[in-house]
């Protein structure tokens, strides 16, 4: 696989920012959250794309730049150039990727030295000649001959709106905003800086290093046609780790010594790409624990009952597996019995980034590296499809391409390489996308900006931040009729973020 043109500018100049029905879906490779606790190849789904931010790793460069969704021409997700020529990365340039204001924006402080105002309780003076006046609810008189009205219009049942009447209510985000309002704002985003790793090995334990990081494998085109069902059977699938997962993440923060004092929230990639997703993906519920300890807020992810998977499900879930391990030099050579694959080993990368006046660390588990000829090293992500149509290729680009987006760009990864495969699991062709090139592709067409799935996640924080408490325990959560972001009070926290707590006061 050639990568000529190597440019690991993930957010451009200038950055502006399956199957039909059950069968189009998207193995992901650590989509979603497989970096945290996701499945693979969840169907019709997972797809994040374009306009990241910048070569995904360790020697990111802490600078910032507005989210307006732009950027040159991209090569518009051409497939991968021939496997035969050897990879170069010839224009591979180290520039400010955000401009020069960038060293003010990070310098600004993370709380504002102003108090903040306190407002008076608003009241409800809707329906006035309904709630209290004449004969009805709050009037002088009873409406005679009827029997007493059922609350409709009045009470806890509509305050909380739809008929749900929750004693957990705290707070709620309606979705009201247009994407042509949400369009108008720029909302800064700070290239992210790795500041430390983690690996999970077989067997589960956790090390502070990047033993379990694979490198990529610049000749996978030479791979089309292989069977990714091998070692189908052998498969070890990942387990649901709940809080001990984000335990691991807090573990690494404190081993690596990085300061909490100025950070507003610590979380898992796949919380983020949950709410940005959702400015465009109305469909799909998500919840996630939210719990405010000395000034951070610390996102949990909750996972949703699901269905139970077949047969099917099962093996397109491994097909993106499969495929992560034919991409990478130094996975297992499996061999006739097919052993080898085990979901729970993972490369984890702690990350720093800035989104509007909020600085966020995030665990995003990585698939694979790969370096430019002069030794500097960058992630790339890898992910599975079934192969397009005309029927299927408008889908993929709204959804999909959305979804890759999102979690490249969050993550500073430049690139993103698709294997495309049949119905029964064979690899067909190899696609590499160039994260800053997505957008483009997409904008061209009118199906979603970057910039506004930005400018929707920061009101989501500003709205958060300003409404928990120090000390309490919440629940966000979307869910139907997927019209409104819901707070809701919890009655416990995990005991991964009491311990972690715990042992930062000592």
């Amino acid at each position: 696989m050639d990568f000529y043109d190597q440019d690991v500018d993930v957010y451009g100049d200038d950055y502006e920012q399956g199957e039909e029905g059950d069968e189009e879906e998207v193995e992901q490779h650590r989509g979603g959250n497989d970096d945290e606790n996701g499945s693979h190849d969840s169907s019709g789904s997972s797809s994040p794309s374009s306009s990241s931010s910048s070569s995904g790793s360790s020697s990111a460069r802490s600078s910032s730049r507005s989210s307006s969704d732009g950027g040159g021409d991209g090569d518009d997700g051409e497939a991968i150039e021939s496997a035969s020529n050897r990879v170069v990365y010839e224009d591979f340039e180290e520039g400010d990727l955000f401009g020069s204001d960038n060293e003010d924006y990070v310098k600004t402080p993370a709380r504002s030295p102003f108090t903040v105002p306190v407002l008076p309780s608003i009241r409800n003076s809707n329906n006035h000649t309904r709630g209290t006046f004449g004969r009805g609810r709050g009037g002088l008189l009873p409406r005679p001959g009827y029997p007493p009205r059922q609350n409709y219009g009045f009470g806890n049942k509509f305050l909380y709106g739809n008929g749900r009447n929750d004693e957990r209510f705290v707070s709620e985000l309606r979705l009201t905003k247009s994407e042509e309002t949400l369009s108008r704002k720029s909302i800064q985003f700070q290239e992210p800086c790795e500041l430390a790793s983690y690996s999970r090995v077989e067997g589960g334990d956790v090390y502070f290093d990047d033993r379990s990081l694979r490198l990529f494998k610049r000749f996978v085109c030479e791979d089309v046609g292989a069977d990714l069902n091998k070692g189908f059977v052998s498969f070890v699938e990942k387990k649901d780790l709940g809080s001990e997962g984000y335990g691991d993440l807090l573990a690494c923060i404190r081993h690596a010594n990085i300061p909490l004092q100025n950070i507003h929230f610590v979380t898992f990639r796949n919380n983020l790409n949950k709410i940005m997703a959702t400015a465009y993906i109305r469909n799909e519920p998500w919840k996630m624990g939210v719990h405010k300890r000395n000034g951070v807020v610390y996102l949990d992810v909750h996972k949703l009952p699901e269905r139970p998977q077949s047969e099917i499900d099962r093996r397109r879930c491994y097909w993106g597996y499969a495929f992560e391990n034919l991409a990478t030099e130094n996975s297992r050579d499996m061999g006739e019995d097919g052993k080898g694959i085990d979901a729970n080993m993972e490369f984890c990368s702690v990350i720093k980034t800035k989104l509007g006046a909020h600085r966020i660390i995030m665990g995003a588990e990585m698939d694979c590296c790969d370096e430019t000829d002069d030794g500097r090293k960058f992630y790339v992500e890898l992910k599975t499809s079934r192969e397009l149509d005309h029927r299927t290729e408008e889908r993929y680009e709204r959804e999909k391409l959305l979804k890759f987006w999102i979690q490249s760009f969050l993550a500073g990864v430049p690139y993103i390489v698709v294997g495309y495969r049949n119905d029964s699991g064979i690899l067909l062709r190899t696609e590499r996308l160039r994260t800053t090139d997505i957008t483009q592709r997409v904008k061209m067409k009118g199906y979603w900006q970057g910039g506004v799935c930005l400018a929707f996640a920061d009101e989501v924080f500003c709205w958060l931040y300003g409404t928990v408490k120090d000390n309490e325990d919440y629940i966000l959560q979307f869910i139907h009729p997927y019209n409104r972001l819901e707070l809701l009070r919890a009655q416990t926290s995990p005991e991964a973020i009491n311990k972690h707590v715990e042992l930062l006061t000592y």
